[in-house]
């Protein structure tokens, strides 16, 4: 037997590990780059969330004499976010319609009257910079993200014989932080809780007070990617 039929064994055990070497390699490399598109998304994601509004102090307390609070309430709201990988922005707008409640202790030491003067439009919208961190494997399942940015709330008030509110319009500094949990390919759940703060200044409240509008939701979404 010549040396090249000799050496055919031998090649052909070398072929076959290097096909077993392939054989693990090429899935290997496969799932990673799937984790990676899993942990680096790039493409726009929309969200619509439902949760409530929740007053963290009253609405304004002008010395002894008055005060207002917001009521909890259902609210509502959408977002729509562009994310280049780790980062993002994002618009989103929010809609509440607490019942506004005043308070008038009319002499010192007696006890405050209270007036329902009736449901508010609270509206809240904001364009957010957001940030999540880049998980891999099943621990990107959830997805936690952070954000701040520029927002604008609008209160419409109700209106009685004995109190005029002046509506307004203030700026605000929204933040906003949360967790999304991947249910199938595209889709997806949010736990996200948002606070818009800002001065509230209006008639007949004289006091200026830092004002925090808190919405706290759960919302289903969809990614474009």
């Amino acid at each position: 037997m010549s040396n090249g039929t000799k050496g055919w064994p031998a090649r052909a055990r070398a072929a076959a590990f290097a096909a077993m070497v392939l054989a693990f390699a090429v899935p290997g490399t496969a799932a990673a780059q799937s984790t990676e598109e899993v942990g680096s998304p790039q493409g726009f994601e929309l969200t619509g969330y439902i949760g409530g509004l929740l007053p963290l102090a009253k609405l304004a307390d002008s010395g002894d004499s008055l005060s207002a609070e917001f009521s909890t309430k259902v609210a509502f709201g959408l977002g729509l976010e562009y994310w280049f990988g780790n980062f993002g922005i994002a618009a989103n707008g929010n809609y509440a319609n607490p019942d506004l409640t005043i308070q008038v202790i009319e002499e010192v030491g007696s006890f405050p009257t209270s007036i329902a003067l009736g449901a508010t439009d609270l509206w809240m919208a904001a364009a957010n910079f957001l940030w999540r961190p880049q998980l891999r494997g099943t621990a990107s399942v959830v997805r936690p993200y952070f954000g701040a940015g520029p927002g604008v709330v609008k209160v419409m008030y109700p209106q009685s014989d004995e109190f005029t509110i002046v509506d307004e319009t203030r700026f605000a500094v929204s933040l906003v932080g949360g967790a999304q949990v991947e249910l199938s390919k595209g889709w997806f759940v949010r736990l996200d809780v948002r606070d818009y703060i800002s001065k509230l200044d209006t008639e007949p409240f004289d006091q200026t007070k830092t004002q925090h509008d808190f919405f706290t939701s759960i919302g289903v979404g969809y990614s474009f990617h």
